[in-house]
């Protein structure tokens, strides 16, 4: 029960980080192997990656 809720909360976090600079594959592998917790203190601390904005001709 308890691999199930550690589990969900590191995807939780690699969802919450998919906009960040390691995506949301770095926010669950940097959660699972610290903690949860850790990569959520991480994420909070993650500046946002700002959009690619194509030009227009």
């Amino acid at each position: 029960m308890l691999v199930i809720l550690y589990l969900a909360l590191c995807i939780l976090s690699g969802y919450w980080g998919r906009n960040t600079f390691a995506g949301p594959v770095g926010f669950f592998l940097i959660s699972l192997v610290f903690t949860p917790l850790a990569g959520l203190l991480i994420l909070f601390l993650a500046k946002r990656r700002e959009p690619i904005e194509e030009e227009e001709e």
